[in-house]
């Protein structure tokens, strides 16, 4: 369960391809998202530490999310690494993008920067079979859902211990494809809007 330190962050997830968060190969990453792009203002990657958890919610275009109201992953941390360290740790070298694909020559310069990895064995992804919030969760006081860019942490222990009750009564691991690549087929979200 949450410690007195725990935090939860919100955020919302605007293309869900699997990549960021990466839930495969037994853990959940997030990497390359929610990261400071200016190296002042610090974003979920920097901030977050190992007992937080992490809850990525439907963005609005349902080509490449699963719309608002929903959740599509939670995973709480276990470790915090660098991105230097992520790299060169060979128990995640399955998780690992292409190099050449994501950074082509300028990987030297990403691994340098002072940039983290958080990764969770205890995870929840939904991808394209993402749940909706429950009621209780929506209209907290923060609700759970971020609207916009940016995230929020601002929630109270309370709200977190009925957070964790709720997520951990779901089912872990890998629930569904992601949102982007499965819209093809039309996500769950998706079927549930166009049949309503």
């Amino acid at each position: 369960m949450n410690t007195p330190q725990s935090k939860l962050f919100s955020y919302v997830v605007n293309h869900d391809h699997g990549f960021a968060p990466n839930p495969y190969h037994g853990c959940c990453t997030l990497a390359h998202c929610k990261f400071s792009k200016d190296g002042k203002r610090r974003n979920i990657v920097e901030l977050a530490q190992p007992g937080d958890w992490i809850v990525g919610t439907g963005g609005a275009d349902l080509s490449r999310s699963s719309g608002h109201g929903t959740i599509v992953y939670a995973m709480r941390v276990d470790l915090k690494l660098s991105l230097r360290d992520y790299f060169t740790d060979a128990s995640f070298m399955k998780k690992k993008p292409s190099t050449k694909y994501r950074y082509g020559d300028n990987l030297k310069k990403h691994v340098s920067e002072q940039r983290f990895v958080l990764i969770a064995k205890r995870f929840y992804y939904f991808g394209s079979n993402a749940v909706p919030i429950p009621k209780t969760l929506k209209t907290g006081v923060p609700p759970l859902e971020k609207r916009g860019p940016g995230f929020k942490s601002n929630f109270p222990q309370s709200f977190i211990r009925k957070f964790e009750k709720w997520i951990e009564s779901l089912p872990r691991g890998v629930q569904g494809n992601p949102c982007a690549i499965n819209h093809s087929r039309r996500c769950g979200p998706c079927n549930r809007k166009s049949a309503a």
